[in-house]
């Protein structure tokens, strides 16, 4: 279970992801092509150069999980671990110099992700050092009709770029504990007994 980093090291691994597969094709001259994790300001300027972006667009908890508790790990784990799940929705970005490298740039990122649509530790260590073995995210096709789509673009009142949204699911986000209390003390115990009141201490008197 991670951290609030882990949002940030998703993009980070997903960066990583692409940057050591695009072939030299892409990231060798001429085209010279390059991955790049876009804010906010940054879609608001023209891209230069042969770019594909990653722009994350939306968070939001995963309706289905947001109630989960999981088993406790380890041997001095004595709670259950509360989590907050998230998704995170993200829009791909190809902005070229030519409608062929656009097109090629695009293409090929869809096609890295759809052979190899999983994110675990071996991707994820490097970002988040409490990330762990058993959680897996998937990067997966969003559902998002053209006209929500070209919503994003207005908001952002920027020309709109060849953007295909994908949905990352799910990233646990770890919560504070939850303080156990237990009940009141009744009694004292000592290596020879249970403490008894005293005639004093029951009557009030000497």
């Amino acid at each position: 279970m991670a951290s609030y980093t882990a949002i940030n090291g998703v993009l980070l691994a997903l960066e990583q992801f692409f940057t050591s597969r695009m072939p030299a094709a892409l990231s060798a001259g001429p085209v010279n092509a390059r991955v790049e994790l876009l804010g906010s300001a940054d879609i608001g300027d023209p891209l230069s150069g042969n770019v594909l972006g990653i722009y994350l667009h939306r968070i939001e908890i995963d309706p289905h999980g947001r109630s989960r508790f999981f088993s406790p790990q380890g041997a001095n784990s004595a709670t259950e671990t509360r989590e907050l799940p998230i998704n995170l929705h993200l829009l791909l970005i190809a902005s070229a110099s030519s409608a062929t490298i656009e097109a090629n740039i695009m293409a090929w990122a869809m096609i890295q992700l759809a052979n190899e649509c999983h994110l675990d530790i071996s991707h994820m260590a490097e970002n988040d050092d409490s990330w762990t073995e058993k959680e897996i995210l998937t990067v997966t096709p969003a559902e998002m009709s053209n006209e929500d789509l070209m919503r994003i673009w207005d908001a952002l009142d920027t020309p709109y770029t060849n953007s295909v949204p994908y949905i990352v699911k799910t990233i646990r986000l770890r919560l504070q504990s939850v303080e156990s209390v237990g009940p009141p003390v009744i009694t004292r115990v000592f290596p020879h007994g249970t403490a008894r009141a005293t005639r004093t201490e029951a009557t009030g008197t000497e």
